[in-house]
């Protein structure tokens, strides 16, 4: 007597419900391959903390970003107070108020003031980090005229004779060397650490002869200096004009203002600024007593410019604007095994071997982020494209039965990550670059599945395909 069940024939609800179940099964998995992803994230966070260790470890040995400030000619005067005082009359103590001269400081700015060097950019390394350091030589040229009275500041007596210039950069470590300090009657004076009274900002001082009241004093002055990353110009004169040159490639200009005219190529660039009094946020004269050091250094700080020696986009960068497209990788690729799956009879793809697949996609961002610190970001990109696109395809054959399923996996991805690399390198156009490609994806799968009918979809079975219109 023959035992054996008649087969199972499944209901339509059945269907809908293990095609639903795939689906679902699918998302989640999509979520849990986030995890992988974040756990890549936290594997660059600390790649670029060592990388941001050694570059703070050369910059302090070479010397940091440089803030260059003046020069500003300090003039000691002296003005009339009222101070009380106990004092005993005829046996009684009284108060009496009486006049004294209080010392204070004046400081101006020069009228005009033309900044001119060159800077000589150069990579060191520390491990397998990198940091932009640079050295460079600057000239200062201008005159100053001091003016008490159109300044607005009343002085009993004005001591010229202890008239000073200061001079400041942000980071006095990378000073090679500094002046002399010559006046146009051929005077030169040499520049020695400060006293203390304005050494926030302007810790280098010089004596000055030839200072007078309303008088002009024209001066010169060269400096050069070891910095990294970014060198900046505060500008002081009432008319300010800088102009700096380089061999570096990849200049970014920074700071309040941007270069009048600029030319950058292959062979370096060179920049010209210009800067008027009544743009930058603090006056031409001040004193010590009106204002505070730290207030003016502040004020000066914010008025700078000039240029920063950017690398070009960095593997780490550029690995973690890839990682934002991840969920995008692994949302194509799942939907054309999807797609395959339900329109091909036969053809079963396990959740696993999704999660196999979805692993693979995942270990390209741990690769290219592992090869970058070795290699160029272009070639460490493409090994690893590349041996993702060999390891999803060569295992995707296993399942796909076919050559031209295989072959579509695999051009599909390599495409794919070689479109990716051109939205990465495009910065000003990622954007647009990026919504075009979802665009086109979105326009594909439609119109490749424009003629399932879904809701006879089977699977496992031959898909009912409506009639064309």
């Amino acid at each position: 007597m023959d035992n054996a069940q008649p087969p199972v024939i499944p209901t339509p609800a059945s269907r809908r419900l293990t095609l639903f179940l795939k689906i679902a099964s699918i998302g989640v998995l999509i979520l849990l391959l986030h995890i992988p992803l974040i756990m890549t994230q936290g594997v660059l966070r600390e790649r670029r903390n060592y990388q941001q260790l050694a570059i703070e470890e050369i910059a302090g040995i070479w010397g940091r970003r440089q803030l260059v400030t003046g020069p500003v000619l300090a003039v000691p005067y002296a003005v009339k107070t009222q101070v009380v005082r106990s004092k005993v009359v005829n046996g009684r103590a009284v108060q009496v108020e009486e006049t004294e001269l209080a010392g204070q400081v004046a400081y101006f700015l020069p009228e005009s003031l033309a900044v001119t060097g060159t800077v000589d950019p150069e990579v060191r390394h520390r491990g397998i980090y990198d940091a932009v350091v640079y050295s460079t030589k600057l000239g200062l040229t201008g005159w100053f005229q001091p003016d008490f009275a159109a300044a607005g500041i009343g002085a009993e007596q004005i001591y010229w004779e202890k008239a000073r210039v200061l001079f400041g950069v942000s980071d006095l470590h990378g000073v090679r060397s500094v002046g002399p300090f010559k006046t146009a009657d051929g005077r030169e004076t040499a520049f020695e650490s400060t006293d203390g009274t304005v050494e926030s900002f302007l810790a280098l001082a010089a004596k000055v002869a030839g200072a007078a009241d309303k008088a002009r004093l024209d001066f010169t002055l060269e400096t050069v200096l070891q910095g990294s990353e970014r060198l900046e110009i505060a500008p002081l004169g009432k008319m300010t004009t800088v102009t700096l040159s380089s061999p570096w490639p990849d200049p970014s200009f920074m700071g309040a203002s941007l270069p009048v005219t600029r030319r950058v190529g292959a062979e370096g660039f060179s920049a010209a600024w210009e800067s008027a009094h009544f743009s930058r946020g603090f006056p031409q004269a001040w004193t010590n007593r009106a204002v505070p050091d730290a207030d003016m250094a502040k004020k000066i700080g914010t008025a700078a410019f000039g240029v920063r020696f950017a690398q070009p986009v960095d593997g780490y960068s550029m690995a973690e604007r890839a990682q934002k497209y991840g969920v995008l990788f692994f949302v194509l690729v799942f939907a054309v095994f999807f797609l395959f799956e339900v329109t091909a009879a036969g053809l079963r793809i396990h959740p696993l071997q999704y999660a196999m697949v979805g692993a693979a996609l995942a270990l390209f961002f741990l690769g290219f982020l592992a090869l970058s610190e070795f290699w160029t970001t272009g070639l460490a990109y493409g090994a690893a494209a590349a041996a993702c696109t060999g390891l999803v395809a060569v295992y995707a054959w296993s399942f796909l039965q076919t050559g031209r399923r295989t072959l579509v996996i695999g051009g599909g991805l390599g495409a794919t990550y070689g479109y990716l690399y051109f939205v990465l390198k495009s910065q000003d156009y990622a954007l647009v670059a990026g919504t075009a490609a979802l665009f086109a994806a979105l326009a594909l799968v439609m119109f490749c599945t424009r003629r399932i009918n879904w809701y006879s979809l089977e699977m496992n079975t031959p898909v009912t395909v409506g009639a064309d219109r």
